[in-house]
């Protein structure tokens, strides 16, 4: 059975490219994509976006045409990709009144806020009159989700292109380098991998260097720092050369919904130091066996990346491999063969009564 998917979508990223492709390749999904432009602090170039049949470059100039766009084109069910963008949200709603079946990313935590209170109070008034479902990526988003009171949640959201960062060459024989890749501003915690950097190099003899892959505001405080390379933006078709060249991912974050690069650095076999914050640590690091999870403070982020560094080659092998094995438990293939699924038992549930009545008038 064909379906027809309207993706309403922020900036685009590699992952999420790589979901809608296997949608639209692997289950027959036809998909019309209205994104809106990436950030300065996230450059990316263009996409391979032929796999689609309407593409729509989302912008203040053409917002009024969206709605009748996407009314053209008749879509089975619509996935957006948060509510914080209050003319997609107009947009769900409009179409969830007409049999629409809605769903809606969601990477936020449950952390037990005031504003996160508020939206549980708001939810029966602005959330659920738009929103049939969330896609959620972990266990704390979930949580959330039922709070929100959605107790139907999908799980899987912001899967890594596993097979892209696949490698054959074995930890030990990558350079000796530590690796943060994100954009260079304050939620990741830029200051704090400073100071952790400047600590390690004092805890050990032979210190790796640090890689920093990243554009953004905080770049000025790292320059000049001993043992570090500036590596700017790398697009994400070159990530998996630049993590094949590394011996260990760091992501301190203060704030990291999730934190997609985690999955990405095990399927490459990297060892991984991250902070409590991020999300994806939680699904993605057994600590102690393929990395460590530390509260993103520079004295734990500095022991963590000495105990890394000072490793044998035979932990360093198994860190490697449990990760990649971890990494390989969630795909995007699986990613996208679960979305298939839900979406076509809901469209049958909908096409059903009316082919019924068909038959009878017929």
């Amino acid at each position: 059975m064909s379906l027809k998917l309207s993706v309403l979508w922020s900036a685009l990223a590699g992952y999420s490219v790589a979901f809608f492709r296997e949608l639209a390749l692997s289950h027959d999904v036809r998909i019309q994509l209205i994104y809106q432009t990436a950030s300065a602090d996230a450059p990316y170039a263009s996409f391979d976006l032929s796999f689609c049949n309407s593409v729509l470059q989302d912008s203040p100039e053409i917002r009024g045409q969206l709605e009748p766009a996407i009314a053209g084109f008749r879509p089975d069910a619509m996935l957006m990709i948060s509510w914080n963008y209050r003319h997609f949200m107009q947009i769900a709603r409009a179409l969830r009144q007409r049999g629409v079946h809605v769903v809606s990313a969601m990477d936020n935590q449950w952390c037990g806020r005031a504003k996160q209170y508020l939206g549980i109070i708001a939810s029966p008034f602005y959330l659920r009159p738009c929103i049939d479902t969330f896609l959620v990526p972990g266990s704390s988003q979930a949580k959330f989700a039922r709070k929100l009171g959605y107790n139907n949640v999908l799980y899987g959201y912001a899967a890594a292109d596993v097979d892209c960062f696949r490698n054959t060459v074995p930890i030990i024989q990558r350079e000796r380098s530590f690796l943060f890749v994100g954009r260079l501003v304050q939620a990741k915690n830029i200051a704090g991998l400073v100071e952790a950097y400047q600590l390690y190099r004092k805890l050990v003899k032979n210190p790796w260097h640090l890689k920093v892959v990243g554009t953004g505001p905080l770049s000025a405080q790292m320059l000049g720092m001993s043992g570090l390379r500036m590596l700017g933006f790398v697009q994400p078709a070159e990530l998996p050369a630049v993590m094949k060249a590394a011996r260990c991912l760091v992501l301190p974050s203060l704030v990291e919904p999730w934190g997609v690069v985690i999955q990405e650095a095990a399927a490459a076999g990297l060892p991984i130091i991250a902070s409590c914050k991020c999300g994806a640590a939680a699904s993605y690091i057994h600590d102690g066996v393929n990395g460590y999870v530390v509260r993103p403070r520079p004295d734990e982020i500095a022991s963590a990346m000495a105990r890394i560094s000072e490793a044998s080659e035979e932990t360093l092998n198994s860190m490697s491999q449990t990760g990649t094995e971890i990494a390989g438990l969630w795909t995007v293939s699986k990613l996208a063969s679960s979305f298939h699924a839900h979406l076509r038992a809901h469209v049958s549930a909908v096409r059903l009564p009316g082919l019924r009545e068909q038959a009878s008038a017929s």
